[in-house]
């Protein structure tokens, strides 16, 4: 039995000091958070984003449900980002049309530069 509580008392500190310590990489916590999230309407091609705290139920213009997550994918050559839906597969490059490698979960300033318009939990949760 102190060998089972010496075992667990050695992994909680363990997982404790690695969790504590991190890689300190901050361009991966910055590809992977944000204070948005952005979509982009299937039908009528509505850009839009919520604070990060909201969900839509359906777009704001045509109040359809057909939209999906806008996400940043990043070129291996030229490093631009083209936003686009999730969709499937990976997407082109919009400057160089190369396959983009990497994927980056845009903020609410790069959802604007690219043309999606803010809206409230009201106009996208609908009753």
């Amino acid at each position: 039995m102190n060998a089972l509580r010496i075992f667990c008392l050695g992994f909680c500190a363990a997982v404790l000091v690695v969790g504590s310590v991190g890689c300190g990489d901050k361009t991966v916590d910055d590809a992977l958070t944000s204070d948005a999230n952005g979509y982009l309407c299937k039908k009528c091609s509505a850009k839009f984003y919520l604070d990060r705290k909201f969900f839509p139920n359906r777009c704001p213009e045509c109040k359809t449900p057909n939209y999906e997550l806008v996400l940043g994918f990043v070129c291996p050559v030229d490093k631009h980002v083209t936003y686009a839906g999730k969709g499937r597969g990976s997407h082109a490059c919009e400057q160089c049309g190369k396959v983009t490698s990497a994927i980056l979960i845009p903020r609410a300033a790069d959802l604007k530069a690219w043309g999606a318009t803010k809206k409230t939990a009201a106009e996208v949760l609908g009753n």
